[in-house]
């Protein structure tokens, strides 16, 4: 339900802004049209900023409530809205609560989620994301058959509906095990992880194994004894956080300026300002790209678990430059038939992006990052996506007005440029638990792109590995002692 409501908010706002009624309220021009649009992403910045600050002391569970009430909120002060001051204020509260949902729902799905369904399950949220901008955008277009304010004041305030139905819903669900287990709610932890793997037949013994693996990476992260952000900043700890941290904000930078913020905003604007569809016509197309992104989806489910998070970032980055630069020189031409072609594009882009970039950037900051800095760090990292999806939303009317089919180009040589930092910088996370991926980090000395990949060839020979490494000869080169924790702590406590 929150992915409904994140797809739902990602698509209304484009099919009402060329509406009449909406135009004849609120009289916005396209540099005002990005900005109504964009303000919505700042308030989902300091959504996130809040959950970097308090997600760890709260719960995943408490401030996922808290982002629903701030939607709710948001969507009447946007359907009551008489000004475009009014307006702004709305978009800004609804992005809030966005903003602290957003990044919520993915560490709770990704911390209770098994290792080897953990990418699919993730994909297939995802796949609500769209059929919330499917509904939305199907709104957009019934609502287009009437007259009066109707049209844009009742597709604003549905969404709150899926707030509070979402609200219902977490009365429901259990806490996160390993926020649990990160407060000392050993009990509870144990109660939640029986619960979620109780379709396993050797239960009690999985349960064990996993809390005592959490555990241990807890005890891990806390030897540290530095769990500040200026102590991140001054030098690195033993599991890796501040790389860590950093990868998770360049992964939430790399969604924005692939292109899709600007096909997910303004699907309708671009059939219309850039194709040179009619506004019927524009509405219709950008509800069946709606619906391919979400038949295409189910691609996903398979593809992010059996070809890994890396390896769909760079076969549909290099898909998605190709795509955006076939794009930008049909809108050149600028004929009837290399409108269609553009088109085409449209739906073959939303396809690439829902295989490579949609589901594996929500999967990889929760993976990459460490429990101690889970919570804060996705926060953080989310925060940097807003804050770069508000700049792309803001220029590109203004782009797209002033150097048109350029403006597509530029995020061809954007999605080029991600597949050689996907290469040399971000470790595969597919198959390991959220644990091992800490044992990726803790060699100052190898790569963990190296290493990850190793790791996941030790698991699929069978070896059973953990935060001390694996009996054997492979396995002492991931062994990690008590006295060089001790040695790296000592260290750092030095700089």
């Amino acid at each position: 339900m929150g992915f409904v409501l994140f797809g739902y908010d990602d698509g209304v706002i484009g099919g009402l802004l060329t509406a009449p009624s909406f135009q004849d309220v609120f009289n916005l021009t396209s540099s005002m049209q990005g900005t109504v649009t964009s303000l919505f992403l700042v308030g989902a910045f300091f959504g996130s900023l809040m959950t970097s600050l308090n997600n760890d002391r709260l719960g995943r569970l408490r401030m996922t409530h808290i982002g629903s009430v701030a939607i709710v909120l948001g969507a009447i002060i946007q359907a009551s809205s008489f000004s475009t001051a009014q307006l702004i204020v709305g978009r800004i509260v609804a992005g809030f609560g966005l903003g602290i949902i957003a990044s919520n729902v993915v560490i709770w799905q990704s911390e209770t989620s098994p290792k080897a369904q953990r990418g699919a399950l993730i994909a297939g949220s995802l796949s609500f994301l769209l059929v919330g901008q499917v509904i939305a955008y199907w709104m957009d277009y019934g609502m287009n058959s009437y007259t009066g304010t109707i049209v844009w004041r009742f597709p604003m305030g549905f969404q709150a509906l899926f707030a509070i139905l979402m609200s219902v819903m977490l009365c429901f669900m259990p806490e996160s095990p390993r926020w649990l287990i990160m407060n000392e709610r050993y009990d509870e932890a144990k109660e939640v992880l029986r619960a979620l793997r109780s379709a396993n037949p050797e239960v009690e013994s999985v349960v064990a194994s996993e809390m005592a693996e959490i555990r241990e990476a807890v005890a891990v992260e806390h030897s540290q004894r530095r769990r500040g952000w200026m102590a991140l900043l001054r030098h690195e700890d033993l599991v890796g956080s501040r790389r860590r941290v950093i990868l998770a904000c360049l992964v939430n930078f790399m969604q924005p300026w692939s292109g899709s913020t600007p096909v997910s905003y303004y699907t309708t604007y671009i059939f219309e300002e850039s194709v040179g569809f009619s506004r019927h016509m524009s509405l219709l197309m950008s509800g069946f790209l709606q619906i391919w992104f979400l038949i295409a989806s189910a691609g996903t489910w398979w593809f992010i678990e059996r070809a890994g998070r890396r390896r769909m970032f760079m076969i549909t980055g290099t898909a998605m430059a190709i795509v955006m630069a076939i794009l930008a020189a049909m809108i050149a031409i600028d004929t009837h038939a290399s409108g269609i072609v553009a088109a085409v594009m449209l739906f073959a882009y939303q396809a690439f992006y829902t295989w490579g970039f949609m589901g594996g950037v929500w999967c990889y900051g929760p993976e990459i990052l460490p429990l101690d800095f889970r919570g804060r760090g996705l926060g953080l990292a989310n925060s940097m996506l807003w804050i770069w999806s508000f700049v792309v939303v803001e220029i590109v009317p203004t782009a797209i007005s002033n150097i048109g089919w350029k403006t597509y180009l530029i995020f061809s040589c954007f999605n080029l440029a991600f597949v050689p930092l996907v290469y040399f910088f971000f470790p595969e996370t597919s198959g390991l638990t959220l644990e091992l991926v800490d044992l990726a980090f803790m060699d100052p000395t190898t790569n963990p792109v190296k290493r990850a990949s190793e790791l996941r060839r030790m698991i699929k020979e069978g070896q059973d590995l953990n935060l001390r490494g694996n009996t054997g000869d492979v396995g002492e080169k991931f062994e990690l002692s008590t006295e060089q924790v001790e040695t790296r702590s000592e260290t750092n406590a030095g700089v």
